[in-house]
């Protein structure tokens, strides 16, 4: 059965669960930052399997091995997301059909003392104009708003590099939680590419999340030789599909 997350022992088991995953570290930073009682995201769990789920801004994150196939496909149905992101194996026994795909990577950090999260007021517009010049980009306003208030939860994380006043890169973090981190996007500015920016702001990502497990959903045919170079191995794999077809939602 797949039953709304309310209770107090439901909400305990779900906190745990996240903790095991990519896509469960998606769901443990927005209950951290926006709590259980916000009606724009949503938790259930399939109580047998451990299977989670989260509706969000109209993305349905799907942690977990699917269990009841024929139910959970019902629920898909009555629910009626705008996007899925799953692992490839729960996505396949849903029935979905992949618009974009692509690689989950780990690194699990050195432990060490954990530093501050980066102080002051991040640059949002900027490292939006920088994620939109690269493609990377949805909506400005969810975007800047969400961020905002994860980095001062302390949440998630922006970190930048300029040259001559100009954003020549930036580092997001859009998700951290008690043991993991989600990077979701990393930029550098055409023109400068292949000056050691990208690596310079993942290792300082990197530093500020000691003992943590950093993740990083990459997309089929990109970055694959940057990430393995910095020591990235394979966890599993994302299937991303837009459920309904009129109109994009952010994945990351």
């Amino acid at each position: 059965m797949i039953r709304f997350v309310e209770k107090e022992e439901d909400k305990r088991r779900l906190s745990r669960l996240c903790e095991e995953t990519a896509f469960g570290c998606k769901m443990a930073a927005l209950i951290r930052s926006y709590g259980f009682d916000k009606g724009f995201a949503c938790f259930w769990l399939e109580e047998k399997s451990g299977c989670a789920y989260c509706l969000v801004d109209g993305l349905l994150i799907v942690c977990g091995e699917i269990g009841d196939r024929t139910e959970a496909r019902g629920f898909l149905q009555a629910i009626g997301p705008e996007a899925v992101i799953a692992p490839e194996a729960a996505a396949k026994a849903l029935g979905l059909s992949p618009a974009l795909q692509g690689e989950v990577l780990k690194k699990v950090l050195p432990s060490g003392s954990e530093p501050a999260l980066p102080l002051g007021e991040a640059p949002i517009r900027d490292i939006y104009g920088l994620l939109e010049a690269c493609g990377m980009a949805g909506d400005f306003e969810p975007f800047y708003l969400d961020l905002s208030l994860k980095l001062r939860r302390g949440t998630a994380l922006a970190l930048t590099e300029y040259q001559d006043r100009a954003l020549a890169g930036c580092a997001v973090v859009s998700a951290i939680s008690r043991r993991g981190a989600v990077l979701s996007a990393l930029a550098v500015e055409e023109s400068l590419r292949g000056q050691g920016i990208g690596s310079r702001l993942l290792e300082k990502a990197e530093a500020c999340l000691p003992g943590k497990t950093l993740y990083i959903f990459r997309e089929q045919d990109k970055n694959e030789p940057f990430y393995r170079k910095h020591q990235y191995v394979h966890e599993d794999n994302w299937i991303y599909t837009a459920w309904k077809e009129d109109r994009h939602v952010s994945i990351f």
